[in-house]
Order: C-alpha cells, then sequence, then structure tokens
C-alpha cells in the first residue's frame, strides 16, 4: 500500500510505501518517522500517486474545512 505524506519539518509532500519504517525528506533531509506522521491518502495504484501529491500539496497550500475524499 503506497501513502502520501508531508515532512513535519519543511512540509514537503512525498509518496511513500507503507510498509517502511522512516524516509527521508528530499528536501530538507528530515529522517521522516512514517508512525509519527499524518498519512494524508492511501492507495494501492502507483499511478494514483502523481495526482494525489498534486492535491494534497494543494490542500496544505490553501486549507479547506472539507474532508479529504480522493
Amino acid at each position: 500500500m503506497l501513502g502520501v505524506i508531508s515532512c513535519p519539518k519543511c512540509k514537503n509532500v512525498c509518496g511513500i510505501d507503507l510498509e517502511q519504517k522512516s524516509k527521508k525528506c528530499i528536501k530538507c533531509d528530515y529522517t521522516i518517522k512514517i508512525k509519527k506522521v499524518r498519512i494524508w491518502v492511501k492507495t494501492i495504484e502507483h499511478s494514483n500517486l502523481p495526482e494525489l501529491i498534486k492535491k494534497v500539496k494543494k490542500e496544505i497550500e490553501n486549507p479547506s474545512m472539507n474532508l479529504l475524499d480522493y
């Protein structure tokens, strides 16, 4: 299963394999512990990931009160 997370330090949004325990942020080099961050969206299809990342970036830049329904 894949997911979309954002770095707690710099807010960079990236896709991950949810079986990983941690991931290095490519923007600020911070080690993100997957269990401690919000998983914005989950998906099985790798092809969906780029579009989901764009939607999460947009949501972080301009938060809405609506629930994310991707």
